[in-house]
């Protein structure tokens, strides 16, 4: 299995892809190491580096290699040890240059399939899951802010060098910089991969990074289910696409293992509608004296259905909540806790800030749209003809709140979470451009 990790600089990649290495008993490699030996060795010969013929003979002779040592691993460049100079700030500023080198990335392509062959490996760079590993199992983007960054890689010279003064400033111009020579170069330009799990370090902990990344390993993404599901899962799908004119956004944010999928809740329609846009399997709970009659009861259980007895507050629904998220599945809870009488969202009920913060399980808020139309508690029978939509928001961690008092982190989830929904609403409504927040 490849797991790539990409992203700018100082948004914690090298640490975060040694430590989940280290977790998964995965190979570790620092792509980026080979872009700055390089140019290490490229101002070792005194080579200008804008000189691409000068490079590329510069690559004719060049030889990179990777040992074991003491645990570590320490990076040679012929038989020079580099493992500490190639992070100095003089490469540093340089680096990005020679990597923008069509020559110089098609050269060292090569060498990082290699490594890679025959392994289960964590690789850890900017084009990794674009260029190098396109079919990568899983793909990770990281994402900090700048400033942050800056003060991060401030204290990484500061601890190499002691002794030298450095700017913060300078460092952050020079990170700006670097992000915009890396994102707007011609050849593999930064940014972020398709079907990749977007996650912002800027407030998270190296534990917490790794620990959401571990769950997407456990459980890939996009795995399917029974047959019977699957049948009936198309015959929805086909209803709602002739009757309603049903598009989906989003499903790129549909992470992947246990999450919940909370979506506002107008019509009876919408746990159909939340299914069969959704790209995997959703499970729902269901009142126990639906499941009294055998045959339906069978039914309903084989489309995913789960009986409970009371709300999804009472400690016997959240464990069995629990249970079913650490074992990777998707469940569809509306955090409203009951059908809104208004094409409007209902305030939040505190249960599902209370489930997240007991299962560390992500949310993915999601907006259900055109149901109350055709079908809303004043209607006995739905409304047979409309447009529908269903739109999935950035997940939510519950991990960006665990620094807060815990009934302040609860609240404030909640809060975020009824945001994100309603900046889905809004996002539709104004014409759905672009890719949902």
């Amino acid at each position: 299995m490849i797991i790539t990790i990409d992203g700018p600089s100082g948004t914690g990649k090298t640490t975060i892809a040694r430590h989940l290495a280290t977790r998964l008993k995965f190979v570790y490699f620092d792509t980026g190491a080979m872009y700055r030996a390089l140019t290490w060795y490229a101002l070792e010969q005194n080579v200008d580096i804008q000189n691409l013929e000068a490079l590329e003979q510069l690559l004719a002779r060049f030889s990179f290699n990777i040992e074991e040592k003491g645990g570590q691993k320490r990076y040679f460049v012929h038989s020079v040890d580099v493992t500490e100079a190639i992070r100095s700030p003089v490469v540093t500023a340089h680096v990005s240059a020679v990597a923008a080198q069509k020559k110089v990335r098609e050269a060292l392509l090569g060498l990082q399939h290699q490594f890679a062959k025959n392994k289960n490996a964590v690789f850890e760079g900017r084009d990794l899951g674009t260029v190098v590993f396109p079919q990568a199992e899983l793909k990770i983007f990281l994402t900090a802010d700048p400033e942050i960054r800056a003060e991060r890689r401030l204290l990484e010279f500061m601890e190499k060098s002691p002794d030298t003064a450095f700017d913060k400033q300078a460092v952050l111009k020079d990170i700006k910089q670097r992000d915009t020579l890396d994102s707007e170069r011609e050849v593999a330009p930064l940014k972020c991969p398709e079907g990749a799990h977007r996650i912002d370090t800027s407030f998270l902990s190296v534990e917490q990074i790794v620990e959401e990344i571990a769950t997407y390993v456990k459980t890939p993404h996009g795995k399917k289910g029974g047959v019977f599901y699957r049948l009936i899962i198309f015959i929805v799908r086909l209803f709602f696409a002739l009757l309603y004119r049903h598009k989906v956004y989003g499903v790129d944010h549909f992470c992947a293992g246990g999450a919940i999928v909370a979506p506002n809740h107008v019509s009876n329609f919408d746990p159909p509608l939340v299914a069969i846009s959704a790209p995997e399997e959703v499970h729902f709970l269901a009142k126990e004296e639906l499941f009294t009659n055998f045959l339906f009861g069978k039914l309903i259980r084989s489309l995913n259905a789960h009986p409970v007895k009371g709300s999804a507050g009472d400690i016997a629904v959240l464990k069995m909540i629990c249970g079913l998220l650490n074992e990777g599945k998707k469940i569809l809870l509306f955090p409203e806790g009951k059908r809104a009488e208004r094409d409007e969202l209902d305030p939040l009920k505190p249960g599902i800030a209370l489930l997240v913060a007991r299962s560390k399980t992500a949310v993915i808020p999601t907006y259900v749209h055109g149901t109350f139309a055709a079908w809303n508690r004043s209607r006995r029978f739905p409304k047979l003809w409309g447009k529908t939509a269903c739109v999935f928001g950035t997940p939510i961690y519950y991990s960006t709140f665990e620094h807060l008092d815990k009934r302040e982190a609860q609240e404030q989830f909640t809060k975020r979470l009824a945001s994100a929904i309603l900046q889905l609403r809004e996002w539709y409504l104004n014409g759905a451009s672009g890719e949902p927040p």
